[in-house]
């Protein structure tokens, strides 16, 4: 529900609250940068709230099977900050609704995440989640920023001006809070240095996504009885470089082409747990032009706003039969889908 305060423009006279997330963890590098640039615009009050560990790729996924904890953390440059066990999503909600309850959050800043999220990635990512969870929520404006390199020793610093610029512009700008309530800004920053970026360009989310390459690997023994029981754990600081390689040493064991280890001579599954990890594959590109993965590919920070709801298709209502006509579902959905002279239905987002 929005909250009822949200229906007025923020306006440029009053300092605003900003709720920053990651998904990269509490200790990660770039939310540090972007705390700290939010707060040297003197105009902006920035709260905390972020995983006590690596949490990419969870998306939208909440805790409801176990407790999620929350613990004080001082981040230079936030009034207040948190780590908690939870996922991205999660600590929205932990900020929104119980740890700074009594504030009103104009923005919802997610960052700044090691590598981009372009394209498909969009639906993977913990960080675009941790600002759509807030904007769906209550209204504010998300706003979730990556920069383009997986590099340990990446520079921040100018990915987190821009995003200070960002916020305060929207702050500034007459009405546009309101205009931008409930979306998205999902925002991609080449790895580049102030003088080599050549601007930024609005567009729209490709088809650009990084293959699966799943690999088998070893399980943990069972003390009482040698069987495989789990598999590696992944270390805090993420389970794979973007080289391919995994970052915590764990072995990869071959898979062969026809299965063999995996299934019997006649085809049964033999006893026992296998054990497999994801690791980053062949990358799809989508270069067309418009879209987000060329801009950033021509140098442009890419800034595509997104809708925090669902997508929906528009068809025609008077197509659909009514409730005692014996068509089947399929015959129905192509009434209704398919308009006359088989144009493409639309879709369109609900903020």
């Amino acid at each position: 529900m929005v909250h009822e305060s949200a229906i007025r423009d923020a306006g440029a006279g009053r300092r605003a609250n900003v709720l920053v997330v990651n998904d990269d963890g509490i200790a990660a590098v770039g939310l540090a940068k972007v705390v700290e640039a939010l707060d040297r615009t003197g105009r902006l009050d920035v709260y905390v709230v972020a995983p006590d560990k690596e949490m990419s790729a969870t998306s939208h996924s909440i805790s409801i099977h176990n407790a999620v904890s929350a613990t004080p953390r001082v981040v230079p440059g936030a009034v207040r900050a948190f780590s908690s066990s939870g996922t991205p999503a999660d600590c929205t909600m932990l900020g929104l609704s119980v740890l700074y309850r009594s504030k009103r959050f104009d923005y919802i800043v997610s960052g700044i995440n090691r590598g981009d999220n372009l394209g498909l990635h969009v639906v993977y990512s913990g960080t675009v989640a941790g600002a759509r969870e807030g904007a769906m929520r209550t209204g504010a404006v998300g706003v979730a920023v990556s920069l383009d390199s997986y590099s340990r020793t990446a520079d921040y610093s100018e990915a987190a001006r821009l995003t200070a610029e960002l916020v305060t512009s929207i702050h500034d700008a007459p009405g546009l809070t309101e205009t931008l309530r409930g979306c998205v800004l999902n925002v991609n920053v080449p790895n580049l240095p102030r003088e080599r970026i050549e601007g930024v360009k609005l567009t729209k989310p490709g088809l650009s996504c990084t293959q699966a390459e799943w690999v088998r690997v070893p399980g943990t023994n069972d003390e009482s009885d040698g069987t495989l029981n789990r598999g590696p754990d992944s270390d805090s600081d993420g389970d794979w470089r973007h080289d391919g390689d995994f970052a915590d040493g764990v072995e990869e064991l071959p898979i062969p082409a026809a299965g063999e280890g995996l299934v019997a001579g006649d085809d049964a599954w033999e006893s026992g747990t296998r054990w497999f990890r994801n690791k980053p594959g062949p990358a799809r590109e989508d270069d067309r032009e418009g879209f987000d993965k060329r801009a950033m590919r021509d140098g442009f920070v890419s800034v595509s706003v997104l809708a925090s709801g669902y997508a929906t298709v528009a068809f025609d209502k008077t197509k659909i039969p009514k409730e005692n006509n014996r068509l089947g579902l399929g015959e129905t959905l192509v009434r209704a889908l398919v308009p006359d002279g088989g144009v493409r239905p639309a879709i369109r987002a609900a903020a």
